[in-house]
């Protein structure tokens, strides 16, 4: 706030201040020796401010088996702190009502302080806020600022008479033209009276919550202060769904409540307008039935649920699109597209798992090479369209000839990796054996009334506890270097690569 405004505000001789009874609990406020005797000696002295704090010791609000018929009983029903933040709310309610207002609506201006005390209190009992009725005194005191810019600018408000329900614009319009907001003039109003920092920080963050961080640990007494106000114009002006779901944001962002949470607050604020319009001889009826309030209130909420659920739904179904987009992208990534074995990078990836699974567990596996005979010239008489059929009768074939633990994998061409797992030689020679039958015995319809036999040369090298390997690199190459042995001895053969030396072909 700007030195010039502050000028202004002292040199205004109508100024909202405190009576003398309320500069006497400010006093107490501030004095860590407050007692019960002192507080008592202060209430005595204004015989309708202690009828309210015994009214409100004997409301629903604290509710208490036997009748509280005296002070003394009263505070030990509310608490020191409760008695002197009540007792203060009160005071000052009597002085700032006798300020004459000049364009601000002072009808509204009263509703929308004493609706912020009470949702400020309710909301500080939901958040399990030790100072509730501290929390009381700021949701009244919160607008504060716009009395005293009321006396000082007289026209501030006329141009803004008909959108003051409207809190925001409100604030945009006071922005606009002294560039700053009541906020920050009730804060400097609460430093004169030497209220507490609390209070005070609150009310200047009252507009801009941001201003206060969420570590603070100041920060949730004033975002309740900022979100009381909020709630209470639910009361004061037609409240659309649009305002509705904006309070259930902020309520969400702040204090971490549910839309039903912010409806049972609504609920409690109506429970209590009877009894404060008692206690502070106000008529704070809403222009509209607090039922009706109410019932817009939770026709909003049961839409906005019904809302939630059709989002989720149809997050859900996006959800199992994607996923079914992602396992089809997958499986393509996975599978090669012409004969159906895995390709060559998720083959990789099998052979390393495979291995060290293997390795880990102390079992076998075997690895086939296996490498069509002759395929070049399929291709070059028959031409590559009858070589890719031969290939996906090939793999066919292989897959046919597996266990279902089993997997084959296109390396390239016309090559194909079976990987084995749990398989030492022995149980694999016979997997090679009638996969080398199979390919003997199975001719391949290359066009109609035409087919060829093409053979298969298989490589084999195993991995076993008594004879391991210690990278899969070298297992693989073994079984192409038995592969190959077999292609340069005729191939339609298996070479087992650890009896390649002694010739001895399946």
């Amino acid at each position: 706030m700007t030195p010039e405004l502050q000028e202004k505000l002292k040199a205004c001789p109508n100024l909202p201040s405190p009576p003398t009874i309320a500069v006497q609990i400010i006093k107490l406020a501030n004095d860590p020796e407050s007692d019960f005797k002192k507080i008592i000696q202060v209430l005595t002295c204004d015989p309708a401010l202690a009828s309210k704090i015994l009214r409100i010791a004997n409301s629903p609000i604290y509710p208490y088996v036997k009748k509280v018929e005296n002070l003394h009983q009263a505070l030990m029903v509310l608490g020191l702190n409760a008695t002197i933040s009540l007792a203060l709310s009160f005071s000052l309610v009597k002085s700032l009502q006798a300020v004459k207002g000049k364009g601000l609506d002072y009808t509204l201006y009263w509703k929308r302080a004493l609706l912020s005390g009470m949702a400020c209190q309710i909301l500080g009992n939901v958040c399990q806020v030790a100072e509730g009725e501290e929390l009381y005194l700021a949701g009244l005191l919160q607008d504060l600022g716009m009395l005293a810019l009321d006396q000082v600018f007289p026209d501030l408000y006329l141009s803004h008479a008909g959108q003051q329900s409207n809190h925001a614009s409100l604030i945009a319009h006071e922005e606009q033209s002294l560039g700053l907001a009541h906020g920050a003039v009730g804060s400097w109003l609460l430093t004169q009276w030497n209220l507490p920092d609390r209070l005070r920080l609150a009310v200047a963050a009252s507009d801009d919550p941001s201003r206060i961080p969420s570590q603070d640990e100041r920060a949730t007494f004033t975002y309740c202060v900022t979100l009381s106000g909020m709630i209470a114009e639910i009361f004061l002006r037609e409240a659309d769904d649009a305002y509705l779901q904006l309070v259930n944001q902020q309520a969400s962002s702040l204090l971490k409540l549910t839309p039903e949470n912010v409806m049972d607050i609504l609920e409690s604020i109506q429970e209590r307008l009877t009894e404060t319009e008692r206690l502070f001889n106000t008529d704070l009826q809403p222009w509209d039935d607090p039922q009706i309030i109410l019932e817009h209130a939770r026709e909003s909420l049961l839409l906005r649920n019904l809302q939630a659920l059709q989002q989720v739904e149809e997050l859900r179904m996006n959800t199992v699109n994607m996923e079914a987009q992602v396992s089809n992208l997958e499986e393509t990534h996975r599978h090669d597209t012409l004969t159906g074995t895995l390709t060559r990078a998720h083959l990789d990836k099998c052979l390393q798992t495979s291995f060290e699974r293997a390795v880990a567990n102390g079992e076998s596996l075997t690895l086939i090479f296996g490498d069509l005979d002759k395929f070049k010239s399929v291709n070059d008489t028959y031409g590559h369209q009858a070589g890719d059929i031969v290939l996906q009768s090939a793999a066919r074939l292989l897959l046919s000839n597996l266990r279902g633990t089993d997997m084959v994998g296109r390396f390239g061409g016309e090559e194909f990796v079976l990987i084995l797992p749990k398989s030492a030689a022995s149980g694999a020679e016979m997997v090679s054996e009638r996969i080398l039958t199979a390919f003997r015995n199975t001719p391949h319809e290359i066009a109609e009334n035409q087919s060829l036999t093409v053979t298969i040369s298989l490589g084999m090298a195993s991995h076993t506890p008594e004879n391991p390997y210690t990278q899969v690199d070298e297992l693989l190459r073994h079984a192409d270097e038995a592969v190959y042995h077999s292609k340069t001895h005729g191939g339609n053969q298996c070479t087992i690569y650890h009896t390649m030396k002694t010739e001895v072909p399946i």
